[in-house]
């Protein structure tokens, strides 16, 4: 072989042997999952129960009657809708609490003729049901304000309407007459009420007690009641045009002032397009104590104070606790204007 020849081959395989050769593109390989660490596991189902936890109310403060406490916060969209789910059948004969027995009962009998009138048996059936329950008859204008509801014809399937009795005078409870500053009283108490630097005051017999400032509306209505012979006075100053909206009710006791204020739920309305119209009496619910006609008799102590109260879209009764003003019980023909 020829050296030209010879240098020519060793040279072309120089070049073969040094050439780059591609990369080959391959998947990596599976990584295969990290074994299961007992403690981790066991670390993350100790903080689900732990936050799990924290929802649940303990057994020593869980409510055992959690519609009873939506009734007495007037929870009307709330308990409709847990109505709507119930038996009412049973609740109105077995609920621990007496503001869900009662208006059980009520759903349950409420109906309406063809006429769109309430039907007599409805009205009959919890006025029988509230006199059990607080060993009281309900005030005779009350009972004639719910019988008078009615469905509009043509609108069956909205709220029923009440006859708020309004007269010249008053309301389908009375007469209301002129009271201290600008207010406007029932004529058993005119007398006993006066204005004094500013201040609503009580005229007892042993002697005056303030009540707290005079309410200066032009349509201010004052309600007020008490135990026989009591020494506390119950009271309530509302607008009584603005229709059936929350107002306070007040606890006054003589030689120490004011004992308690609370919120009367009343038909709790929300709204109000035009001129509304409350009626309201208070009633000190006290075991009778036996006295024949005419005989005034110390009280035995009262057992609750009563707010009897109505409007054009609702009638409703809320009982306070004479002693602390806490809500007891609490009734409302139209779920508290949610209906």
């Amino acid at each position: 072989m020829s050296r030209p020849l010879a240098f020519a081959m060793v040279l072309t395989l120089a070049l073969a042997c040094t050439r780059e050769v591609p990369e080959r593109s391959e998947a990596p390989p599976e990584r295969s999952a990290p074994p299961k660490d007992e403690k981790d596991e066991k670390d993350a189902k100790d903080e689900k129960d732990a936050k799990d936890a924290k929802d649940v109310i303990p057994p020593s403060t869980a409510p055992t009657e959690p519609l009873g406490a939506l009734a007495l916060g007037c929870d009307g969209a709330a308990i409709s809708a847990a109505f709507a789910a119930s038996d009412l059948a049973a609740l109105a004969s077995d609920d621990p609490s007496p503001s869900v027995r009662l208006l059980a009962t009520w759903e349950r009998a409420r109906k309406f003729s063809s006429d769109g009138s309430l039907e007599p048996a409805a009205v009959e059936t919890i006025v029988a049901a509230l006199t059990t329950e607080l060993g009281h008859a309900p005030p005779g204008w009350w009972v004639e304000q719910l019988a008078s509801g009615h469905l509009r014809v043509g609108d069956e399937a909205g709220p029923p309407y009440y006859d708020v009795g309004m007269t010249k005078t008053g309301d389908r409870r009375g007469e209301l007459v002129r009271g201290p500053g600008t207010t406007r009283v029932r004529p058993g108490v005119s007398s006993v009420l006066s204005a004094s630097e500013g201040k609503l005051v009580f005229d007892l017999s042993m002697g005056r007690l303030e009540l707290g400032p005079l309410p200066t509306e032009v349509d201010d209505t004052l309600e007020l009641a008490r135990a026989r012979a009591g020494t506390t006075i119950y009271y309530a100053s509302f607008s009584r045009g603005s229709g059936g909206f929350r107002f306070p009710l007040h606890a006054v006791r003589t030689q120490h002032g004011p004992l308690w204020d609370a919120e009367v739920c009343g038909p709790d309305r929300k709204i109000l397009g035009g001129l509304g119209y409350l009626s309201v009496e208070i009633v000190v619910l006290e075991p009778d104590s036996g006295a024949k006609p005419g005989e005034m008799r110390a009280s035995s102590g009262a057992t609750g104070i009563a707010v009897f109260t109505a409007e054009s879209h609702g009638v409703a009764l809320d009982v306070f606790d004479p002693e602390t003003g806490a809500r007891t019980l609490a009734w409302s023909s139209d779920f508290w204007f949610s209906r």
